[in-house]
């Protein structure tokens, strides 16, 4: 089974879906990895698996805390770190992916 490539329309039409902090983070997120990649005169499909990854964690290590101003900082980053670390395992177990562009 071939999973779809996902684009920043995707990401942000999930957040647009989403209530509450978790979409407003994710709002943010898309548009700071919009603004990154412009600056780097990147697009989506120029990125691999793995460097998509790494600028959605970027951005949402940025945004999460302060889409969850009641719980500590320190907490909500680790929460991020830890999905983080279960997305890059789950790229490591399939390589094929992580090794593809977008």
């Amino acid at each position: 089974m071939q999973r779809k490539k996902r684009t920043l329309d995707d990401v942000e039409a999930f957040a647009d879906r989403l209530e509450g902090p978790l979409g407003t983070a994710l709002r943010a997120v898309g548009a700071i990895i919009e603004r990154r990649l412009r600056e780097r005169g990147q697009e989506w499909s120029d990125l691999s698996d793995v460097e998509v990854v790494d600028l959605f964690v970027t951005a949402l290590m940025q945004t999460a805390p302060e889409a969850y101003p009641s719980i500590e900082r320190k907490v909500v980053e680790d929460l991020v770190s830890s999905m983080a670390d279960n997305i890059y395992l789950e790229l490591a177990a399939n390589a094929e992916g992580s090794a593809s562009k977008n």
